[in-house]
């Protein structure tokens, strides 16, 4: 009872905190005011859970401001009125909330909204339920068991804990009293602390709503187990942008149009926790694959294979290799292997599943023996580096690193494991690298980079880039100002060399060389560089015209050029001189070849990105467009694999998709749903996965699939 009451006062205090507007900056006359209703709006939540509820508007904000040419001033309260009792506010133009909600206070204060654009949520969804909860203990099994039950609703305003949660409980034949006479419990917190108090005294039920669920044991209003869900109401929207009748017909199309663009904006996906920003009316979610079969296998798409050319003939000839995938991008680190197959099966011999606590984020590392992936403990306190058999799926061993600290997007080790020898490296994201046996899992060595070199710099995302062997060394970028780059001895972790610079970027690293000399190449936070392997010496810098990119995608070897992929900046080919040193006026650029997210692949002078769409660039022809298909499975970002002649991408839902890399238009020859649920197959996966002869890993947020593509 003492900790129920204690969860409640605390969130009675944010509740508090949150009905008190906050503004962006101070009053402009003929500023647009944007209200945030939205509950999954940080001011209005809490930051119990990892990377949920904490929606950043201001982003929206700045972003708004500058496509319709004027202040937008962001203000948060839980309720139009709370907005509107503050001297601050003299107006309304924008209201962005839970769309029942905004429809029926809107009317109340006689705004008359309109609603211009639905927000998409993590699950690729707009909508939300209401969940009905008893406790744990509860003898209630089904809806019906609850007709003499003491039922709590939500406010009448929130259709999913209200007029929704009524339909399907009188549908069940549950005797409701009338509207205006039921019970109401205003917050999701409370409903469910109440029933929990009853214990066995009185039997009752509450209405939470969906997304409001998993904060409630994030903040440990309730304990995990207390409360079980015996039924869903129907989807209702959920949060969506509105316009008042203070913002003329015209501005309303400025601002409606803006907001179907923000997606695109540099980091508004990851502030506003949304797989695809805000869209149209008409939205309707990815369509649902056909469940998976009792054999472990998932129907393919319904489309019949394109032929194959005579170049995609020829890979029939060639057989798959046991070869390792030892960390980011595969064997060579860029995407390519030397077989992929020259059809998809038709259904997904799923040969093993292996199931996590937390979604995924960092790729994979397999051999033919061992799989090695980046997790969390259950708390999310730890890292948990797992080694899995890769025959069967099952946990071998793993090992546990605590961490301190909270991150954007949670707080996932965001790198990719890297083999090298007999054992394999992890990278978690607050800079913990650990050297332990392959086979057995015993530390080897263990240090924290960012301690280790005085990192100060804070970063929301973490440490993100995927350590890097070269020549007995582990590359890696603290991004300290002594060690902007550093190598460690493989074997020990002594360090080799280091090289001051600037704060570290988010991409990885890759070794090449170039007019002779032996390279390491990548991003700092602002600039390219490159470094000499045997001594770190910095030995040419280039700072491209735009600033602000994330610098995300990994450099790409292109015959005797370098290609740089980035969201600002475009698809630039750059040429070394003889001394090793970049030419820092690139010889081509396309500024439509630029991922925030996706690394390009090179098939000679082929690259092909995925952003939004697959693309294909001819690197010979200063990177001209030489075709784009554009398909529902393609998101913002997409792994892409390449041999010789094929292309194979991991699409939304983990939908693999076979293409001709040969081809002078885009032909996809065969596709394979591979989601082992409705949730996944909306998922825009950020991981990449890992090929191992016919055998291929797909992480997707809370499981591993190994999949036979030679069946």
């Amino acid at each position: 009872m003492r900790k129920h009451l204690h969860a409640r006062l605390a969130l009675l205090l944010v509740a508090m905190l949150a009905a008190v507007p906050v503004q962006a900056a101070s009053k402009d006359d003929g500023a647009i005011t944007m209200l945030v209703m939205d509950p999954l709006a940080l001011p209005l939540s809490c930051p119990c859970v990892a990377g949920y509820a904490q929606r950043k508007y201001e982003v929206l904000g700045e972003y708004l401001s500058k496509e319709l040419g004027q202040p937008v001033e962001v203000v948060f309260a839980e309720s139009i009125k709370n907005a509107l009792d503050k001297e601050s506010i003299d107006d309304i133009h924008i209201i962005v909330g839970k769309d029942s909600v905004v429809r029926a206070q809107g009317k109340k204060h006689d705004f008359d909204v309109s609603r211009l654009a639905r927000l998409v949520g993590k699950d690729g969804k707009t909508t939300q339920t209401g969940l009905i909860v008893v406790r744990s203990a509860d003898p209630a099994q089904k809806l019906s068991d609850l007709d003499g039950y003491r039922i709590l609703f939500g406010p009448s305003e929130c259709d999913e804990k209200f007029a929704a949660a009524r339909a399907l409980l009188e549908e069940a034949g549950v005797d409701l009293p009338p509207e205006k006479d039921a019970e109401i419990s205003h917050a999701c917190s409370d409903g469910a602390c109440m029933i929990i108090d009853w214990g066995d005294k009185i039997r009752g039920a509450a209405v939470i709503s969906s997304y409001a669920a998993p904060l409630l044991e994030g903040c440990g209003t309730i304990k995990k187990g207390d409360l079980r869900v015996i039924g869903e109401t129907d989807e209702v929207p959920f949060v969506a942008a509105f316009a008042t009748k203070s913002l003329d017909k015209d501005d309303q199309k400025k601002l409606q149009k803006a907001l179907y663009e923000a997606g695109k904006a540099p980091g508004m996906l990851v502030a506003l926790e949304t797989m695809l920003g805000f869209v149209p009316e008409d939205f309707k979610p990815a369509a649902t694959k056909p469940a998976i079969k009792a054999a472990g296998k998932t129907p393919a798409a319904a489309s019949p294979p394109q032929p194959s050319t005579d170049e995609s003939k020829k890979a029939a000839s060639i057989k798959p290799t046991t070869r390792a995938w030892p960390g980011w991008l595969g064997p060579e680190r860029n995407g390519r292997v030397a077989w992929l197959p020259d059809s998809l099966p038709e259904t997904a011999n799923i040969l093993w599943r292996q199931s996590f606590l937390r979604p995924g984020m960092g790729g994979l590392a397999a051999t033919d023996r061992h799989v090695f992936v980046g997790d969390r403990d259950a708390a999310n306190r730890a890292d948990v580096f797992r080694c899995l058999d890769a025959t069967t799926g099952e946990e071998l061993w793993s090992v546990m690193q605590p961490t301190i600290g909270q991150l954007d997007y949670d707080n996932l080790p965001r790198a990719t494991p890297l083999i090298y020898k007999d054992w394999v490296y992890f990278f978690g994201a607050f800079g913990d690298l650990i050297c332990a046996e392959m086979e057995t899992g015993k530390i080897v060595w263990k240090t924290n980079i960012r301690m280790k070199f005085l990192a100060l710099d804070k970063l929301p995302w973490g440490t993100c880039s995927s350590p890097l062997v070269v020549d007995d060394m582990i590359i890696v970028n603290p991004g300290a100002s002594t060690a902007a780059i550093a190598a460690l001895n493989a074997a020990t972790g002594e360090v080799k060399w280091k090289t001051p610079g600037g704060p570290q970027g988010y991409g990885s690293f890759i070794a090449a060389t170039f007019g002779g000399v032996s390279q390491i190449i990548g991003h700092t936070q602002n600039n390219l560089c490159g470094w000499k392997v045997s001594t770190g010496r910095e030995l040419w810098s280039v700072k491209p015209g735009t600033d602000g990119d994330f610098n995300v995608p990994t450099p790409v070897v292109v015959g005797d050029k370098l290609l740089v992929a980035t969201e600002n900046n475009g698809g630039r080919l750059y040429a070394f001189n003889n001394d090793g040193t970049i030419n820092p006026e690139h010889v081509a650029v396309n500024t439509k070849l630029n991922p925030q997210m996706s690394t390009p692949v090179a098939v000679g002078d082929r690259i092909f990105c995925v952003n939004h769409r697959l693309e294909c660039f001819d690197a010979a022809n200063g990177l001209r467009s030489t075709w784009a298909a554009r398909d529902r499975t393609f998101c913002e970002y997409g792994a892409a694999i390449a041999s010789n002649d094929r292309l194979l991408v991991q699409g939304r839902g983990g939908e693999l998709v076979l293409v001709d890399a040969a081809s002078a238009k885009p032909q996809i020859l065969s596709r394979l749903s591979c989601a082992p649920d409705k949730t996944s197959a909306a998922a825009e996966l950020l991981t990449f996965p890992a090929l191992v002869g016919t055998r291929l890993y797909l992480r997707f947020e809370q499981e591993i699939l190994c999949i036979d593509l030679g069946a």
